[in-house]
């Protein structure tokens, strides 16, 4: 290949990625704050996690849900234990002796497995909403009350929210965040733009029947991931685009723990990046082949240098470029979460972003990776 011809299928790829982008940027500017009018309830709420081995974050999700400003009547708490081999067990039942009033019930699943972990507490859950989290996360007081309030007001069949990272410590996990923050921003403007590509299970919420209905479909996807994505994709084709709708409200941001090393994020991420071999709708297909392509021309160009040196210069253009095309989303989104301060990182994460997406996408699409003390093929 002559760098005249990698130069040309650079520039197009460029082109491609620029037109994604502007498409997240547009539907997340035009996406208007939810303002909850909402006073007297008539929803009743299930939320539902799915834990495995989450002894250490357990209590604070728990006190979390308990403080929830949503009636108690209309709410109940469905924990569902995935084969936990830790004491998480323990903990719950040390939190509820403290707190008889609220209301949780505890299941085991019968499979293995976060997604038939989730299915078996959803199909034995009571409330017409499903509000799904993870045991590592914890919500605003006002997160059900505004999740609520949309839900009667908009009428989606499905919303998607917020979710971030906190309490990073170090660069490396700063560029964890960084990278969430980008996954999740993009998220939230591609359902804006009528577009839904994906969403995070941390923080979603939709009819029991409408999952149910899913369900037989969704478990048919055999990935260790893409319970949240797959329902997404499967709403859309079957109902619209227009019935998957984020929420942008700052009370309904989730806060969860980052990764606490490289490897528990390329594991994560691989697991994350595996399902995009079950896509079958056009935009998330376009999507993944504009990010992967576009990122992958990157490395190979900053290894072309090694051949033609002043490539390395056609490289650092394209970063540039790609720093541009990013910026107004990333920031804009950014404040929205209060997460400014990892804008700082912006430049040195799109440094690296190329390398770590092609390994990542190709561990996860081609190698079997660990996950909660599982073998993933």
């Amino acid at each position: 290949m002559t760098a005249k011809i990698l130069l040309y299928i650079l520039s197009g790829s460029a082109l491609m990625y620029l037109l994604v982008i502007l498409t997240f940027t547009v539907g997340w500017y035009k996406m208007k704050i939810f303002t909850a009018s909402v006073r007297h309830f008539t929803t009743k709420i299930s939320v539902v996690v799915a834990f495995r081995n989450e002894s250490k974050n357990l209590e604070n999700l728990l006190n979390s849900l308990c403080h929830q400003t949503y009636p108690e009547e209309l709410l109940e708490i469905v924990l569902v234990n995935d084969h936990s081999e830790d004491n998480s067990l323990s903990v719950i039942q040390d939190f509820l002796n403290e707190n008889k009033k609220c209301r949780i019930n505890l299941i085991k699943a019968n499979g293995n497995g976060k997604k038939k972990a989730l299915h078996d507490g959803i199909s034995k859950a009571t409330g017409d909403l499903i509000v799904t989290t993870d045991a590592d996360c914890t919500a605003h007081k006002n997160w059900l009350v505004k999740m609520a309030s949309f839900f009667e007001q908009e009428m989606p069949l499905l919303i998607l929210g917020p979710v971030v990272y906190s309490k990073e410590k170090g660069w490396l996990q700063k560029f964890f965040s960084m990278d969430f923050l980008s996954l999740v921003a993009s998220g939230a403007g591609s359902s804006a733009a009528e577009l839904p590509l994906m969403g995070n299970g941390a923080n979603m919420a939709f009819e029991k029947a409408i999952f149910l209905e899913a369900g037989a479909e969704a478990q048919k996807q055999q990935y260790a991931s893409g319970d949240d994505v797959f329902l997404i994709h499967y709403l859309t084709q079957k109902y619209g685009q227009h019935t998957v709708r984020f929420i942008k409200n700052k009370e309904t941001i989730i806060q969860t723990t980052p990764p606490q090393n490289l490897k528990e994020f390329i594991n994560q991420r691989a697991r994350w990046g595996s399902k995009a071999k079950g896509y079958n709708l056009i935009w998330p297909i376009i999507v993944t082949f504009s990010v992967f392509i576009f990122n992958l021309l990157l490395v190979v160009s900053f290894v072309y240098g090694f051949i033609t040196p002043w490539f390395w210069s056609v490289f650092v253009l394209f970063i540039l470029l790609k720093f541009l095309v990013d910026l107004p989303l990333l920031k804009d989104f950014s404040e929205f979460t209060d997460k400014n301060k990892l804008m700082a990182y912006l430049f040195p994460f799109e440094l690296i972003y190329p390398f770590y997406i092609f390994f990542v996408s190709v561990k996860g699409l081609f190698f079997s990776y660990n996950w909660k003390g599982r073998q993933v093929h």
